[in-house]
């Protein structure tokens, strides 16, 4: 028996889809790859939120050198989600010591204490792909909604927007739930 139905109607429909990427991973490669995805689906007609926790906000940080008072201290001006009030000393020794920046984050495979993302940005630009930064910014472009989880942003002292290259709300766990209750596709890396 062969089915008689149009192709058309097995396909579903794209719009009105939402989806959201949790990205709590601080790696190149990881971060790249909810990128893509996040701006492919985008394209596709698919509403598209990322959120950010941890060292996923990492990509999204001005990449700022060890030796710089801001990569140190911005974080002292508080800002949204913030309770600087209730900071310790530890948690400025964490933000200095952190990757931050697109073009600072290490592989989760094969690092070789830096070498291994030098070797994979070198491939991919050779390659004509795009680096994570311009993913980024593709995203953001295209529509894809940033936010960033309000608990790590006050735990590792991120100053928003100061700390940021692109804008992002900053949002607890209930708003995440919300996302995903409605959304067609969630995923964490």
């Amino acid at each position: 028996m062969t089915c008689t139905a149009p192709l058309q109607d097995s396909v579903p429909a794209r719009a009105g889809k939402k989806g959201v990427i949790l990205l709590a991973s601080g790696e190149l490669d990881k971060a790249m790859l909810a990128f893509e995805v996040a701006t492919g689906f985008q394209a596709m007609g698919m509403q598209m939120s990322m959120w950010f926790v941890l060292y996923g906000a990492n990509c999204l940080r001005k990449p700022r050198s060890y030796l710089s008072p801001a990569k140190w201290f911005s974080g002292l001006r508080g800002g949204a989600g913030r309770v600087p009030e209730t900071d310790v000393a530890l948690q400025y020794v964490v933000r200095g010591l952190n990757h931050d920046g697109a073009n600072h984050l290490p592989l989760s495979q094969l690092n070789f204490g830096g070498l291994g993302p030098m070797i994979i940005r070198h491939i991919t630009r050779r390659k004509g792909m795009p680096q994570l930064e311009d993913l980024i910014f593709n995203a953001r472009d295209m529509g894809v909604r940033f936010t960033i989880c309000q608990i790590c942003v006050d735990a590792m002292a991120v100053s928003v927007p100061d700390d940021l290259i692109v804008a992002a709300d900053v949002k607890g766990v209930s708003a995440y739930y919300l996302d995903i209750v409605d959304a067609d596709y969630n995923v964490t890396l």
